[in-house]
């Protein structure tokens, strides 16, 4: 239950940031660019929620794309609710219900949890893909923060194999800023 609510918890939030992020939003208050990532923070409800982020340098897929929203990655702190390095993916296209994204970095495979799990889901939440085990989150943030690239592989509600790849330059300097201003 805690993961179900936590998951639509995060889906608003992790929107919000990418919504922040694509529109320059004034609600979210920079910490800088680091290579292809962005760092920034903003305050939710009071609490302060510090996240970097960035969007996919190439993408493969076997079909055209066609509509695609925006697509990020996410790493985000909320200090007020004692949650660190929540992993979160965009995907900008609704995922395959029941299927797992599959993440890799540096050889490293990580199979993250995903919003598509039935027709009544909602549509943003069916565009979400997280983890749902603290321990292999911790160890693909700091992966992330350490690494050198990274590939999501999701299947589309079509069956459409979609694979994103991400530079991961300048991630260990953004995953340092948002530790610092969060105090994790």
């Amino acid at each position: 239950m805690k993961k179900t609510l936590f998951a639509t918890v995060f889906a608003t939030i992790a929107l919000s940031a990418a919504a922040a992020l694509a529109q320059g939003t004034a609600d979210a208050k920079p910490l800088g660019k680091f290579g292809v990532w962005e760092a920034a923070w903003f305050m939710d409800n009071g609490n302060k929620v510090c996240y970097m982020a960035a969007k996919p340098q190439s993408t493969d897929s076997e079909k055209p794309v066609k509509g695609r929203d925006e697509t990020f990655l996410f790493i985000t702190h909320w200090p007020a609710e004692d949650e660190k390095n929540a992993v979160t993916i965009q995907a900008g296209f609704t995922i395959k219900p029941g299927s797992k994204a599959v993440v890799t970095v540096d050889g490293k495979v990580f199979n993250m949890a995903t919003g598509g799990k039935d027709k009544a889901t909602a549509e943003s939440d069916a565009q979400m893909a997280w983890m749902d085990d603290q321990g292999k989150e911790d160890e693909l943030a700091v992966a992330i923060s350490k690494g050198t690239q990274l590939t999501v592989r999701n299947a589309s509600k079509r069956g459409n194999t979609i694979t994103d790849t991400y530079s991961l330059q300048g991630s260990g300097e953004a995953y340092k800023a948002i530790n610092k201003e969060c105090g994790m």
